[in-house]
């Protein structure tokens, strides 16, 4: 075992000395080398965005709601899609009082994880379901709140008792 282990050792010291090169020689003859790493570490400079800190949340929501927005055909002026037309089952089995089973789950504006993300409940808070759709997801009431949304049906359970 220990042979085989110098006999790696070695062959991957001749590999990085037979294959290996100078990363600074490189890219001074290539010319390309610090010019990339420059370009990368400022953004702002090249015509990109500046760099968030870490606790900017409202900054790294904006963005991110930016970047998924869809420009309109025309480029110039934006639109917002249409919502989709949701077909729905009446929720005779599963009406009344539900308790959230996540730890913390995000309630959506539509019954998809492409809807935007409209609040959040957590563990054994109550909610009581409206409607089901075909698809497992549930149309929602927060007791504390009087919000509506969806919900996935895999997060709720029927209150015992």
């Amino acid at each position: 075992m220990i042979r085989m282990t110098l006999i790696l050792l070695a062959c991957i010291g001749v590999t990085m000395a037979v294959a290996g090169r100078d990363v600074n020689e490189a890219s001074q003859r290539s010319g390309y080398g610090t010019q990339v790493s420059r370009a990368a570490a400022d953004p702002a400079e090249r015509g990109g965005t500046a760099r968030l800190a870490l606790d900017d949340e409202a900054g790294a929501i904006a963005r991110a709601l930016a970047a998924t927005a869809a420009p309109a055909s025309g480029g110039t002026s934006e639109t917002t899609p249409a919502p989709a037309t949701v077909n729905t089952v009446a929720a005779a089995p599963t009406e009344g009082l539900h308790a959230v089973t996540g730890n913390r789950v995000n309630l959506r504006s539509g019954p998809s994880t492409a809807n935007p993300v409209v609040d959040q409940v957590v563990r054994d808070q109550r909610v009581e379901v409206l409607e089901e759709t075909p698809d497992g997801w549930l149309r929602i009431r927060v007791m504390e709140t009087g919000l509506e949304a969806y919900i996935f049906g895999r997060f709720v359970a029927p209150l015992r008792g």
